[in-house]
Parts: C-alpha cells; structure tokens; sequence
C-alpha cells in the first residue's frame, strides 16, 4: 500500500471510530408526534397536553407518555404506538379516575400511602366521587402547595349549597400558608447552614417538614393545624439560633 493509500485508511477509521461509538439517541415517537404544530389546530386538547408535559416535572425525570399510558413509544406507525392504550372512561385504564392514585402512586408511593388513609380516598373507592391526586396537582404540569388552588379544588364538595364542611376551604388555606410560611424558613436555614458547612443541622426540620408534607395527604384537619404550627414554631427557633450564632456574642 503506498503512502496515499495507507493515509486515507487511517483518515477514514479516525472518522468512523466517533460514529460507531456514539449512543444513538432514543426513540420516542410520541414525542416526535406530538410536538407537532398541526395539533394546534387539528386537536387543541393533545397539543395542551403535550404543552403541559414537556419541560414539567415528569419530563425532567424522565417520563414519557408510555410509561403512564402504556403503548409503544418505538414504534413510529400511530396503530403500533398506541397498541394496548385504553380510553379513559374504561375502568381498567390507568387514567380511569379512580385509579388515578394507584397510577401515580407507582412513583409517589409514600403519598399514596397516607392518600389511603383518608375520607377523600374512601368516597373515591366508594363513589368515584372523591378527589384525586389531579384534582389538587394538575395532570402533568404539576402543581405543589399553593393555597391559591384550595377554592377551586375543594369547593366543588364544600361549599354552603352543599352543607359539607364549607369551613374546610378556609381551614385548608391557613395550614398550607402556614406550611408556605414554614419551608421559606426552611429554605433560608437550609442555605445558611450549608453555607457555613453545618448541613446537619437542618436533619430533624427537614424531616419534620417532610413528614407533615406527606400527613396533608391524610387530609385529617383536627390533627393537621397544631402539627403545623408545631412545625412553624420549630423553624422559627432554629432561625432565631441561626441569627444569635451569626452575630456571635
């Protein structure tokens, strides 16, 4: 092989080296499909939907459609892809109303936990009436702790025409402002006491916010109120420590 030769071969496997290596990215026709422009027009509901997933919560871990819908995300054809996916209106779909909480509980299984516990979860069982995990967070874009969604999530059961426990709106804002009020305590203890090298010291708040996190599920509003003023009144005090520490003596 003359030297011509002999150059073009290493110049060709030097390029080819990267190509072969390269993980191929993964296929995910219902992405592909759905981010498409003409949904905007040709059906508003799947474009929304896609709207709401795409940069939420789910699709930063990592999420598609198929690993809560079911079907085939590597199949390109729309026949293929959707194979197995059931209607929501069939009781034996994972987006049947009632098994919502199951369906999300695959990931949330600690809230599902306490979600069993509750009246809310019983009327569901019982009635299909009940609240779902949807019906305060939303679908895919989810929605954490604010209290502006108490009137519209609760009164639809709550309210004075119905005669049941209208009160509980009100009750259910003050704990969640005042759970608001608690986590930015948390938040700024957190970047103090990380700041400072002493991340420890955040270990017995952090498990205390967290546990009530998971209790609000409970929806046990006699037990709810004194945990979370307990809550608030031990992040004030670590605060107040916190503040008398860094001013030093």
């Amino acid at each position: 092989m003359n030297g011509f030769l002999r150059s073009a071969c290493l110049m060709t496997a030097v390029l080819l080296i990267p190509a072969l290596g390269a993980a191929a990215p993964p296929v995910d026709s219902c992405r592909d499909c759905h981010k498409d422009e003409r949904f905007r027009v040709q059906n508003k509901k799947i474009y929304d939907y896609y709207q709401d997933w795409s940069g939420s919560a789910h699709d930063r871990a990592g999420l598609s459609c198929t690993d809560c819908h079911g079907g085939d995300k590597a199949q390109a054809e729309q026949a293929a892809a959707h194979a197995g996916i059931l209607p929501q209106s069939d009781p034996q779909s994972p987006f049947h109303y009632k098994n919502i909480p199951r369906t999300c509980g695959r990931c949330h299984d600690a809230v599902l936990q306490r979600f069993v516990k509750s009246r809310h979860y019983a009327q569901l069982e019982s009635a299909g009436r009940g609240p779902s995990c949807i019906t305060c967070h939303g679908a895919l874009d989810t929605k954490v702790y604010s209290s502006s969604i108490i009137e519209r999530a609760c009164a639809g059961c709550h309210n004075a025409k119905t005669k049941n426990r209208p009160e509980v709106i009100a009750q259910a804002k003050e704990i969640l402002e005042r759970l608001n009020h608690a986590n930015g305590y948390r938040r700024g203890l957190k970047f103090y006491y990380e700041s400072v090298g002493k991340p420890q010291a955040m270990k017995k708040a952090d498990a205390s916010y967290d546990d009530i996190v998971l209790f609000w599920h409970e929806f046990d509003f006699k037990r709810l109120p004194p945990r979370s003023q307990e809550l608030l009144a031990e992040l004030k005090a670590l605060y107040n420590a916190a503040h008398k520490d860094r001013k030093g003596p």
